[in-house]
């Protein structure tokens, strides 16, 4: 029979463990599979629209439905929860500056006594072997700690996370701004298109009817055949540019349902406003005045200086590091050995350490942490740069469309009144039904064009204020009040600009 000594089982034990151990580590990489992915999906779709999401009871206005983005946007609460974690972080940074304090104990045991032998100065042995500690025994300890410059480093981290915090703000009001922007453009379509959809019907049904008699025409050859031919062109004309009017305000809908996170499949409806004058302090400002204010309330600007602002506190803590770290004491201990005379005493000392490499890091750190603040330089001059271009496209744009928009009002006003004129001369014979169907559909055209219009003058209005960074809502709101509530407090904050959209 084979005999194991315990040399021998202890190597087969050593073995066995290290296969296991090994076979344990060994991690294949999984795939998620269709029905996982199918409920990974199933689930997001079903959180996208929260429970609490107040429901459409009635048409949207204007400020109901910048309510109902800033209330319930993802984008804007992807930003809230961002600025929320950085909050957290600077609360549990001054943790760090707090003293460690640290509770630990340990239990140990071994198979045999521990006994030990010793040796006199001429070289004797003890007699019999003694000991002084218990096969079994039991450590504790609380120790409360504090090192300096641990303190000061604490310090300005913490500094640097209240940086982060209003870095997170900021980008908060970046993103609440570009969504107020894009509501305001999105609804002033949606607003068009609702005006427009009976007119745009109205106008392909005159249109097929109008085009299938002038083909009637030409086929059978009556009448002047090059005039037909021409008639058709010119309706198959204002039914092109009728139908580019119609694809381009048809998605409005769906981009405004989708800043108020509503359901794609949802039918709502908009109020339908009158056209009123853009006219505020704001638009009448000359594009220097206004490049001034941007460059005191534009989101990136202000980021970008918190930025440089944590760079310079990497530069003291660069130099902070430099000093030697002094860690001072204070425990109370316990040990069961009952061959201690004392088995419990409290403790306290300091300790003194100095990172000699820290000396030889520094320089080179220091040339980093320049580096970092010439381009977060760069940068803020790039960006102060873009800003003004901005301000200065945003209000060239606007000025533009007012204009854009008045010789669209004009040609509306007055394809009706020629209308309206024809409509008289064909009932008394002195015009013909040719006549009167033109001039029905360039009416009908000239107003799909002004509606179109001004949409695009309210988003370059919309435009301006993005590009000023002026705040698109009061900050005294949360975000969190009751649709109508929070309407109200965007409706009076624009009215006091002089908007009366």
């Amino acid at each position: 029979m084979t005999r194991f000594n315990t040399q021998t089982i202890g190597r087969l034990s050593a073995t066995a463990l290290l296969g296991l151990s090994v076979a344990a580590c060994s991690v294949e990489p999984e795939v998620l599979t269709t029905q996982e992915l199918a409920q990974i999906a199933a689930d997001r779709e079903a959180r996208i629209i929260s429970d609490e999401q107040e429901p459409v009871s009635r048409s949207i206005g204007l400020y109901e439905a910048m309510a109902r983005a800033i209330k319930y946007n993802l984008d804007n609460r992807v930003e809230i929860m961002d600025a929320a974690l950085r909050f957290e972080e600077l609360e549990l940074s001054e943790f760090d500056m707090l003293p460690d304090l640290v509770a630990s104990a340990n239990w140990s045991g071994r198979s045999n006594d521990p006994f030990t032998t010793s040796i006199t100065t001429s070289g004797l042995a003890s007699v019999e072997p003694s000991r002084s500690t218990e096969r079994n025994v039991l450590e504790a300890d609380l120790t409360l700690s504090w090192d300096i410059l641990d303190f000061g480093l604490s310090y300005y981290r913490s500094q640097q996370k209240a940086d982060t915090y209003l870095i997170a703000q900021e980008q908060r009001r970046s993103t609440i701004n570009r969504i107020i922007e894009d509501v305001r453009t999105a609804y002033w379509r949606a607003v068009a298109a609702e005006r427009l959809s009976g007119r745009v019907k109205r106008l392909e049904g005159r249109a097929e009817r109008a085009l299938s008699s002038a083909r009637a025409q030409v086929s059978s050859g009556e009448g002047d055949r090059l005039e037909a031919m021409n008639y058709q062109r010119e309706l198959l004309g204002i039914q092109r540019s009728a139908q580019e009017i119609a694809r381009d305000l048809a998605v409005a809908k769906n981009q405004l349902a989708a800043l108020m996170n509503l359901p794609q499949n949802q039918h709502y409806h908009v109020v339908v406003p009158r056209h009123a004058a853009l006219d505020t302090p704001i638009t009448r400002m000359g594009p220097e005045q206004m490049t001034k204010i941007a460059y005191l309330n534009r989101p990136e600007l202000r980021e970008i200086s918190y930025r440089l602002r944590i760079n310079e506190i990497d530069e003291k803590s660069a130099a902070l590091e430099l000093l030697p770290s002094i860690r001072g004491f204070l425990g109370l201990n316990y040990n069961s050995n009952d061959f201690l005379v004392n088995n419990d005493w409290a403790g306290w000392g300091a300790r003194l350490s100095w990172d000699i490499m820290n000396l030889a890091r520094y320089p080179q750190r220091k040339r980093t942490i320049a580096a970092g603040e010439t381009l977060l330089d760069a940068r803020a001059l790039a960006l102060t740069q873009a800003v003004s271009t901005q301000v200065h496209v945003s209000d060239q744009r606007f000025h533009a469309l007012k204009k854009e928009t008045r010789t669209a009002r004009e040609y509306h006003n007055l394809s009706d009144r020629i209308y309206s004129q024809t409509r008289t001369e064909y009932d008394a014979g002195a015009a013909t039904e040719r006549d009167l169907i033109r001039e029905d559909l360039n009416a009908i055209l000239g107003s799909l064009r002004y509606d179109a219009t001004y949409a695009r003058l309210q988003s370059a209005f919309a435009n301006v204020y993005a590009a000023i960074g002026l705040d698109a809502f009061d900050g005294k709101m949360t975000g969190n009040e009751p649709v109508d509530e929070l309407a109200a407090s965007l409706q009076a904050l624009w009215a006091s600009r002089g908007d009366k959209g």
